[in-house]
C-alpha cells in the first residue's frame, strides 16, 4: 500500500526505522513450531475471514492436518478468491513473500514451502523477527500461571512486558471461583472484604514482577455499560453464592451487582497503583458476535467517574470511530489505540489516522499492536501494514499542507513508539 503524495517514500523510509511499541499481544510462549503448509498460512484471524467466505465445514475441512495439502486446496482455493483482499488476507501474502519467497497463495506455493516452514518455538528465530521488525517491547496479555507470578519464575518471550488481566477477577459467580482465584495466596476467602485484600494481593505482585498495564476483555461476554450498583447490592450476590458452593449467580442479571462493583474497585486498584487500564472495545475475534454491546461509548460514564484511571481504548473501537475520537478528544484520561486494527481494516485505520490527527491530540494515539498469540511472522507482518498505514496517513496530510513533513515524521515517530512508551513507562 503507499500513498500517491510526494513525501510518501520518505516518510515511509522514516516509520521504518522507527522502534514499535507493540501495545498488546498474547505471546505467552515462543510457537509456533509449523508442520502443515496450510496452517502456516491460514493462521491467526485470517480463518476467521475464510469461514465467513465459505462455511463452518469447509474451514474445518481447510484446516484438517490429517488430509494432503493436494485434497484441501480445491476447497481453499474457493474460499481464498473470496477472501484475499482483506486486511487478514493482506497479511497472509506478507508472510508468504517475506518468508517464504512466494508471491501468491497457490498449490504449488504451498507444495514448496512445506520443507522450509518457520520453527518459532526456537527463542532465537522468534527474536530475530522481532529485532526485523523493530519491535522494542511488547505489552502482554497471557494469562499466566499466578504462582510464577508471585515467586518470581514466570518466563515472558522476548521483549514482553506483562499485563494483569482482570475479567475472571470481576466475573466471579459461584464459590468455586473465589477459591480458585485465591489458591495462589494460600488462603481462603469467606467475605467480600477478604476477597479485594486478596485480589489487590496479587495485582501488587504482577506489578512487582513487572507488569504495565490492566487488561480487561470483558467485552466478549457483557456489555461495556457498567452499572455503579452499592455495595450493600454486590455483598448480597456474593455472600448468597459462597454459602452454599452448589450456587452460581445467573448472568446477567443475577451477577450484574457484583461484577460491576467489582471492575469499579478495580479500577481504583489501578489509580492507586498508578497502572493503566487498557479495554477491549470494538471488533472480537471470530464471527457472529454482538457488536453492539462493546461499542467504546458503553464506558463513557466509567471514564468519568474514575478520572485518576489513565484508559487506553482498544481495536480503534471498529467500526465506532466517532464515538471514539469523542471520547479521545472529552476525556483527559483516555487514549486511542489501534492494536489490531490496522489488519482488520486497513482503509479504516488509514481515514481515522488522518481524522484523529485533526480531532485528537496527537500525544493521546498508540498506533500499532500485534494482537496474536505466538505467531511472530504475522506480527512483522502487522508491523508493516501499521507502518503503511500510519505513513499514508500523513502523506496524505502533508501533501493538503496541513503539517510538514518535519512534524509527520514527529507525528509517527509518537505514533509509533513514543506516546506507549511514555503511557506505559516503559523506560526505553
Amino acid at each position: 500500500m503507499r500513498s500517491k503524495a510526494a513525501c510518501f517514500d520518505e516518510l515511509r523510509a522514516y516509520c521504518e526505522q522507527v522502534p514499535l511499541v507493540d501495545c498488546h499481544d498474547h505471546s505467552g510462549v515462543c510457537g509456533p513450531k509449523y508442520t502443515d503448509a496450510i496452517q502456516a498460512v491460514i493462521n491467526g484471524y485470517f480463518p476467521s475471514d475464510i469461514q465467513s467466505a465459505s462455511s463452518d465445514e469447509d474451514l474445518a475441512f481447510i484446516l484438517d492436518t490429517k488430509r494432503s495439502v493436494e485434497e484441501r486446496w480445491p476447497v481453499l482455493e474457493r474460499a481464498w478468491k473470496r477472501t484475499c483482499h482483506t486486511g487478514y488476507a493482506m497479511v497472509t501474502r506478507r508472510v508468504l513473500k517475506k518468508f517464504y519467497g512466494e508471491e501468491d497463495l497457490t498449490l504449488d506455493a504451498l507444495l514448496r514451502i512445506k520443507d522450509k516452514l518457520l520453527n518459532l518455538e526456537d527463542e532465537t528465530v522468534f527474536e530475530g523477527i522481532l529485532e526485523e521488525a523493530n519491535i522494542a517491547a511488547r505489552i502482554e496479555d497471557v494469562w499466566p500461571n499466578v504462582n510464577q507470578v508471585i515467586d518470581g519464575s514466570l518466563k515472558m518471550t522476548p521483549r514482553g512486558r506483562l499485563a494483569i488481566s482482570l475479567p475472571g477477577y470481576h466475573a466471579v459467580c459461584k464459590k468455586q471461583n473465589v477459591d480458585d482465584l485465591m489458591a495462589p495466596l494460600k488462603r481462603t476467602a469467606t467475605s467480600l472484604d477478604e476477597y479485594l485484600a486478596g485480589c489487590r494481593e496479587v495485582f501488587d505482585a504482577h506489578k512487582r514482577f513487572g507488569a504495565v498495564a490492566f487488561k480487561d476483555q470483558s467485552a466478549y461476554n457483557r456489555t461495556l455499560a457498567y452499572g455503579n450498583p452499592t455495595r450493600a447490592d454486590a455483598e448480597a450476590v456474593f455472600n448468597w453464592f459462597m454459602e452454599d458452593p452448589r450456587r452460581s449467580a445467573s448472568y446477567p442479571d443475577g451477577v450484574a451487582p457484583l461484577d460491576d462493583y467489582l471492575f469499579h474497585e478495580f479500577m481504583r486498584m489501578a489509580r492507586d497503583m498508578d497502572l493503566p487500564v487498557q479495554v477491549h472495545t470494538g471488533h472480537m475475534a471470530g464471527i457472529r458476535n454482538d457488536i453492539a454491546k462493546t461499542n467504546a461509548v458503553g464506558l463513557t460514564r466509567v471514564l468519568e467517574l474514575h478520572r485518576e484511571v489513565r484508559f487506553d481504548l482498544f481495536h480503534a473501537n471498529w467500526p465506532y470511530h466517532d464515538e471514539l475520537i469523542y471520547l479521545g478528544k472529552n476525556f483527559p484520561n483516555v487514549t486511542l489505540d489501534f492494536c489490531w486494527a490496522n489488519i482488520i481494516d486497513p482503509v479504516y485505520c488509514q481515514n481515522l489516522f488522518k481524522q484523529v490527527l485533526s480531532a485528537v491530540p496527537h500525544g493521546k494515539i498508540h498506533g500499532y499492536g500485534s494482537d496474536y498469540g505466538g505467531s511472530v511472522d504475522r506480527a512483522w507482518a502487522h508491523a508493516s501494514i501499521a507502518r503503511d498505514n500510519i505513513a499514508i496517513a500523513l502523506a496524505d496530510m502533508v501533501d493538503m499542507e496541513y503539517l510538514d513533513l518535519d512534524e509527520a515524521k514527529e507525528v509517527a515517530r509518537l505514533w509509533l513508539f513514543g506516546n506507549a512508551n511514555a503511557f506505559f513507562r516503559l523506560g526505553l
